[in-house]
């Protein structure tokens, strides 16, 4: 075996791993990965991927990557095949990710979400590298069994484009304080949270785009919350992000967004819905069981700054 720069292949030569990685996460996670793998291949093509392969002969059995974006690194997928999984290669493979994104020029931050792994979350390593970390779940529930009750007089409307510029407003006071914003810089400014929504709304980043499951919740000012989803997969949807403002928190608008938005996911034709959550939101987690959905892979969010930087992590329970 031997460990090749990704910069030195191309995408034929990981065509097949790339394939199965398509497959194992679209069984595993209901998600449909091929956009995101034909964007891990134009990068291959371009040379422009910062990342490892592992070869067995000419054989691609395991690769990983990271990517330069917004004031940091973000390490992204960690895939080994069938017969390869968790016998040490993405241990090697993540250790030497994470000295080398440390190291990365002019770089002092390193995030990672191991959603996308075969190891799991890598607890062991992300902490002797100096990360803090934070469980996360990534939950189910079936959309054709009983649906939660739309609550009476409650009626969000549709999300539009013109809604983004409030709702990064909302999505950033909303997690102002929280142990998101610690460990995803993504909530740290107004304009990072309008990036990330115009992401998920404009360049279908988290899947396609579902106007008609993604809703806003008007108060007597403008919207007070907001709710955007996705189709993961023809059966899958997803509830990308659910944001109240936090004067308008614990009058159930977080409640009667999700209930419309699974009503919803329902009618478009999908089956089942998923969402991810950090395990220490205890609020937020106790309404998504409430609603239905059930744990389906646990995984990690980790964060790093360069010393002597520190990360604040606020207490549990909000």
């Amino acid at each position: 075996m031997r460990r090749r720069p990704l910069t030195e292949v191309s995408s034929r030569e990981l065509r097949a791993l790339l394939d199965e990685e398509v497959a194992y996460w679209g069984e595993e996670l209901l998600w449909d990965f091929r956009d995101i793998s034909s964007a891990v291949a134009s990068s291959l093509d371009h040379r422009a991927l910062t990342g490892y392969v592992i070869q067995d002969g000419p054989r691609a059995i395991a690769y990983g990557y990271y990517m330069l974006e917004c004031e940091r690194v973000i390490l992204g997928s960690l895939f080994a095949s069938a017969g390869f999984r968790q016998q040490g290669l993405e241990d090697g493979l993540l250790e030497t990710l994470l000295l080398d994104a440390q190291r990365h020029p002019g770089n002092d931050r390193v995030e990672c979400q191991t959603l996308f792994s075969t190891l799991g979350s890598g607890l062991p390593y992300f902490a002797k590298a100096g990360f803090e970390s934070r469980g996360r779940h990534y939950l189910v529930r079936e959309l054709n069994g009983s649906m939660p009750s739309l609550p009476q007089g409650f009626m969000p409307r549709t999300f539009r484009r013109d809604d983004i510029a409030r709702a990064s407003w909302i999505v950033y006071r909303s997690h102002q304080g929280s142990l998101d914003a610690a460990l995803n810089l993504t909530y740290s400014s107004v304009a990072s949270c309008r990036n990330f929504i115009e992401t998920v709304v404009l360049r279908e980043g988290c899947g396609r785009f579902e106007p008609e499951a993604s809703f806003v919740a008007e108060g007597p000012e403008g919207p007070w919350g907001i709710l955007l989803a996705s189709r993961l997969s023809r059966t899958n949807g997803h509830i990308c992000q659910v944001s109240v403002l936090p004067e308008a928190q614990a009058q159930g608008l977080g409640a009667g967004l999700m209930a419309w938005a699974l009503h919803a996911l329902r009618r478009e034709g999908m089956n089942a819905a998923s969402l991810s959550v950090t395990v220490d939101n205890r609020g937020a987690y106790r309404l998504y069981e409430r609603l239905g959905f059930r744990l389906h892979k646990e995984f990690a969010a980790h964060a790093w700054v360069r010393p002597p930087a520190r990360i604040e992590l606020p207490g549990t329970g909000q």
